[in-house]
């Protein structure tokens, strides 16, 4: 089997461990993993000490949140140095910032007749990340959602044009990509089909970009083959993954993997004692 290079732990808004998924990762037979947590590293350390223990490979990795006019573009970054200094002090205030930020959907909220609590949406996680999944899970446990309309209420409350949506403020797109290219890593645009405009990708490349991740669950075939070409054409890294996040995923994990990542990762040891 290959890679899955996106996935998502309770460091953001996945429902399992570090340790859990390196574990499922292992028995499931995938080669290998990335850890790749909104906005965070938190879980990093975790998860490189239980794949050290069973002699598995592990890539250090975290997506963040960009706007970019008006499309929401997603970075991956892989194989960087956990430790980089610049890149720990921007993910602290991401993290400060993403807050303020979903208290301003949560007060939205609360102008249009569903009066959630800041607290209630606190308990949905156990890190400090608070993401519009963690808002909703909260609107559901109040009762305050229907199941049989929980996407449409997804899409209405929180979606890109929802009446509560709050646009990403907290790092610029090729802020992104050169904080990870300089914390050694490589930058890799997630899901470009979810992004719905290639036209921005030359953009990105002349940005920095290295990467796109060309397997993704819901690239159709027709779109996985635009983006091997596009990868081709710009001379990008190819990568792939089921954006897994567990209990509340709609896809399962190794539902997109990547083969071959000889031409970017190299092993290094981050994790001290």
């Amino acid at each position: 089997m290959g890679y899955d290079l996106h996935i998502h732990s309770i460091y953001s808004d996945g429902t399992l461990k570090p340790v859990e998924l390196i574990t499922k990762a292992f028995n499931k037979g995938l080669s290998g993993m990335a850890l790749t947590d909104h906005d965070s590293i938190a879980g990093i350390a975790e998860a490189a000490l239980e794949a050290a223990r069973l002699g598995y490979v592990f890539i250090p990795g975290v997506e963040l949140t960009t706007d970019y006019g008006s499309s929401e573009v997603h970075i991956l970054g892989y194989n960087f140095n956990p430790h980089n200094q610049s890149l720990l002090l921007k993910l602290e205030k991401i993290v400060e910032s993403r807050n303020g930020r979903a208290q301003l959907i949560v007060k939205k909220l609360q102008e249009h007749n569903l009066p959630i609590s800041w607290e209630k949406v606190q308990v949905q996680t156990t890190s400090r990340f608070i993401g519009r999944s963690h808002i909703f899970r909260a609107l559901e446990r109040a009762g305050m959602i229907a199941p049989e309309h929980r996407q449409g209420a997804f899409d209405y409350y929180l979606g890109k044009n929802g009446v509560a949506y709050v646009p990403h403020a907290e790092i610029g797109t090729f802020e992104a990509i050169e904080l990870i290219n300089k914390a050694d890593g490589i930058a890799v645009l997630a899901h470009p089909g979810r992004m719905n405009n290639d036209s921005l990708i030359p953009e990105f490349v002349a940005g920095g970009l290295k990467g796109l991740e060309v397997y993704y669950p819901t690239h159709n075939p027709e779109q996985t083959t635009k983006y091997l070409e596009l990868a081709q054409k710009y001379h990008l890294f190819c990568t792939g993954g089921s954006d897994y996040h567990g209990s509340l995923s709609h896809a399962r994990l190794g539902d997109a993997q990547v083969e071959d990542i000889s031409q970017w990762f190299h092993f290094k040891v981050f994790v001290t004692n």
